[in-house]
């Protein structure tokens, strides 16, 4: 193994977190967007359940039926419900979209972590290597002063 090879592993693990890096603020930026889409698909469903009941409070009043209030009151509903369906349709692909980016942050995670593995292994032949010449420089110097008298 030669220090080439290291410094080229080096290189690649800091490549591969940077890479890591990216796949988790993706991923960071990902749940957000899915967070802010569940939150107004939850507002706009509050909203619906309020025009809901004032409907039924308009028609269960007893007296006479406003039908002004409650023809307003239709409308709204409809409108809502269409919001309401593109909000879903929105939340689920902010939530295709987590799910995606966590399978990359994920995929970033193992690559780097093999690396890092190579790298290691690189770094313990090294290490090896060296110890052996070591080992056998100490081997031969003990043997030439041996043979001096």
């Amino acid at each position: 193994m030669s220090t080439r090879k290291q410094h080229a592993y080096e290189v690649a693990l800091r490549i591969a977190r940077v890479k890591e890096l990216r796949a988790q603020m993706a991923l960071a930026d990902a749940v957000d967007k899915e967070d802010a889409a569940r939150h107004q698909v939850e507002t706009i469903e509050t909203a619906r359940q309020e025009v809901s009941l004032a409907s039924q409070v308009c028609i269960a009043d007893g007296r006479y039926v406003d039908l002004a209030r409650y023809e307003l009151l239709t409308h709204l509903s409809s409108a809502l419900t269409n919001t309401l369906q593109h909000a879903s349709d929105e939340l689920e692909q902010a939530s295709d979209e987590r799910i995606e980016k966590a399978s990359e942050n994920v995929l970033a995670k193992r690559h780097r972590e093999r690396v890092h593995e190579h790298l290691d292994d690189v770094r313990l032949a090294l290490a090896h290597g060296r110890a052996a010449k070591a080992l056998e420089e100490g081997i031969e110097l003990w043997l030439e002063s041996r043979g001096e008298p």
